[in-house]
């Protein structure tokens, strides 16, 4: 049975760390001044194989995805495939939604967008030119996924946005459209108007373009 639930849990104002500042791994790198360079270095930190992203105008390292977010990941491009390729989408795994007014950018665990959409740079598209964003939610990134990523999402205009979330008990799908189109930085409201979420095991429809129910039991299993 589908239940809503809101999406904002003590949504913080400040920028989050790098999980990845252990012994042993790559650290978070220091604020540098000038979009070019920040941009560079975001560029640099992921053709290395950290996954980067630009938040508030500062470059930040994430943990690497585990071995459940990557099945999680594939079990979910297996069930859009048959989409995809009927309307020749593209499915993306590493390129990133800019996130206005700054240079700021998320990279989304799974995109999925038209072969002609519009583009803020190389590394980042539009927001509104994608069909659909997913994020599979890992201990490391939880708080991040659900506390401050629908906010940006929806202030890019991305229409749908997927939160897959195996770290809760039970498991959870939630699917966030409708974005608001007047999201102030720190807005608290939702920043989606509609939001459906289930429990691992039951349906859930992905509206137009898509069309389709996932079936969550597959793809949590």
């Amino acid at each position: 049975m589908a239940l809503t639930k809101p999406t904002r849990q003590g949504r913080r104002r400040h920028v989050f760390r790098s999980a990845a500042s252990a012994p042993g791994e790559v650290p978070e790198p220091e604020p540098i001044d000038g979009e070019d360079d920040i941009r560079r270095l975001c560029q640099e930190l992921n053709d290395a194989g950290y996954p980067a992203e630009i938040t508030y105008g500062r470059v930040v390292v994430s943990p690497k995805v585990s071995r459940e977010q990557s099945n999680v990941t594939f079990r979910l491009m297996n069930q859009l495939f048959d989409s995809v390729r009927e309307n020749r989408w593209v499915i993306h795994s590493n390129w990133g939604v800019h996130i206005p007014p700054f240079p700021d950018m998320r990279l989304p665990d799974l995109m999925i967008a038209p072969q002609d959409a519009e583009q803020y740079d190389d590394m980042h598209i539009l927001g509104h030119s994608a069909l659909l964003v997913v994020e599979v939610c890992s201990r490391g990134t939880r708080s991040i996924d659900w506390d401050e990523k629908p906010l940006e999402y929806a202030r890019a205009g991305v229409p749908l946005l997927l939160i897959v979330d195996p770290v809760t008990d039970p498991a959870t799908v939630t699917l966030m459209s409708l974005p608001r189109k007047d999201l102030a930085m720190d807005d608290l409201r939702e920043p989606y108007e509609r939001v459906e979420t289930v429990h691992a095991g039951e349906s859930l429809r992905l509206p137009t373009p898509f069309d389709i129910d996932l079936a969550t039991g597959e793809l949590l299993a």
